[in-house]
């Protein structure tokens, strides 16, 4: 996308007498192509089509507001036509109101900051000041993780009217939800890596608005940079409970991700020293078909064998996607989240991935390093899974499930089908952030309650103790 410079010319474009806060909200930033050193993508709402364009620049933008440069948002709006497998949607959804933005800036400087403000040259008004930072071509990455933010017992007309709470587990929504993003803000990541159900209905345009306004307020730091997002989709971004107006496009109308692959939201993103790779694990609807899963993960075979092969040999390969398999449930029960181990962990252990991150599950759980039986670990024959514990970090792959951003907690019981399971090191039910460290020759996670209590702490590579002992609870882990 074109750049313009401006210099000080822009200083008299915006001494006029509707400047004020602009008409665009939701702003947030993410990456369209594999550049995380040299470009960003700033996208937004508004609810009218006009010039809108932003204006950015190494410098703050001083008062009244200078900027080297300017982009113009392309606007478009977000109505799916086909569903998930292609096939035409019937009734057609509504369409959401207004339009989606976006502002590709490329030929930026790596390991640099930069300033931007969303102007609105047709009404003369614009947002307040944020930045945001390029990647350095060698540096330590450093990204917080985390999943399942979606409204609670959500009324049936899946609007934003009254709460639904239950007994058993009250709900403290949204506060939970954006005290944790604030928490992410604070730790200064280069982005969050959130993985899936950011809102309960994919098709509500109202939980979008309001999930989107609350990352814009809080997921700034201090200094009013802005973290990016690195997004993952979950079945609830697919649609309406159970497979209504079930598309992949809700979702990729709304997030700056590279370009699908064969329609699916997959995609890889080289960082220094590690390569994340964000998988869709959608089971094709909110209520997760087997059928559809089954699908979906061989649509993303080829694409996933191809980008982990032309992966450097030195970085750190990291595996990101949302429906969970060797977290607290049983595995070879016949859910969808089998298909997705079916199809791609002979490839994921092959090519030397060392973690894998999920949500799905609302709480939190890290495997040991496990090693399953290539093909499908389900077949065996007596209806179990055939796997074996590691005792070496990178003999195995290292499973987390970290399904804590706000949604309502699932809590693990004793006997229950959440249960902790014998692969499992480390478990928790309670809103949680992870937070990762990846240099060269080691990554660091810390996974920390929001009480600031540590949940799990560990290393990538270590030696697990040879009995692998697992978290001891008397009758729930909260």
């Amino acid at each position: 996308m074109k750049r313009t410079l401006l210099g000080a010319t822009l200083a008299i474009l915006l001494l006029v007498p509707m400047l004020g806060l602009a008409q665009v909200s939701q702003v947030h930033l993410g990456w369209s192509t594999n550049d995380v050193y040299t470009t960003m993508t700033v996208m937004w709402y508004s609810p009218v089509a006009s010039c809108q364009s932003v204006y950015y620049g190494p410098d703050p933008g001083g008062c009244p507001p200078v900027y080297k440069w300017a982009v113009q948002g392309v606007e478009s709006g977000i109505a799916p036509t086909v569903d998930s497998t292609g096939y035409p949607l019937s009734p057609a959804p509504t369409p959401f109101a207004g339009f989606y933005y976006r502002a590709e800036l490329e030929g930026l400087d790596a390991g640099e900051t930069y300033y931007f403000r969303v102007f609105d040259e047709a009404s003369g008004q614009i947002t307040r000041e944020w930045s945001f930072r390029t990647m350095a071509a060698s540096q330590i990455v450093r990204f917080a993780f985390g999943g399942d933010s979606q409204r609670p017992y959500v009324t049936a007309a899946g609007d934003l009217g009254q709460l639904l709470t239950r007994p058993d587990a009250p709900a403290n929504w949204p506060y939970m939800r954006d005290f944790l993003t604030q928490k992410a803000a604070d730790l200064d990541p280069d982005f969050v890596l959130f993985l899936g159900d950011l809102v309960s209905r994919g098709n509500n345009q109202a939980q979008w608005s309001h999930w989107f306004d609350a990352w814009q307020e809080n997921a700034v730091t201090d200094s009013g940079r802005m973290i990016p997002i690195v997004p993952v989709i979950g079945n609830h971004e697919m649609g309406g409970y159970p497979d209504i107006d079930s598309s992949y496009e809700w979702f990729m109308g709304l997030f700056a991700i590279p370009q699908p692959v064969a329609g699916v939201p997959c995609y890889s993103l080289d960082f220094p020293n590690l390569v994340l790779t964000v998988l869709a694990a959608t089971g094709g609807q909110v209520n997760v078909s087997g059928q559809l899963a089954e699908q979906e993960a061989d649509a993303q075979l080829s694409w996933l064998a191809s980008s982990l092969s032309s992966a450097p040999a030195s970085a750190w390969r990291l595996v990101a996607f949302h429906c969970n398999y060797l977290g607290c449930f049983a595995p070879c029960i016949g859910y969808a989240c089998d298909e997705y181990m079916a199809a791609w962990t002979e490839l994921l252990q092959d090519h030397g991935v060392s973690a894998v991150f999920m949500g799905h599950t609302h709480n939190y759980t890290r495997s040991w390093p496990v090693q399953l039986e290539g093909g499908d670990p389900c077949d065996t024959g007596i209806g179990g899974l055939d796997y074996q514990l590691m005792t070496e970090s990178k003999d195995g792959i290292t499973y987390i499930v970290s399904g804590t951003w706000g949604a309502v907690n699932s809590p693990i019981l004793s006997g229950s089908g959440c249960d902790v399971r014998d692969w499992i090191a480390a478990a928790a039910s309670h809103p949680a952030l992870g937070f990762a460290e990846v240099a060269d020759d080691v990554c660091r996670f810390l996974v920390e309650n929001t009480s600031g209590f540590v949940i799990d702490q560990f290393e990538l590579p270590y030696s697990a103790p040879p009995t692998f002992p697992v978290p001891s609870y008397v009758e729930v882990i909260r």
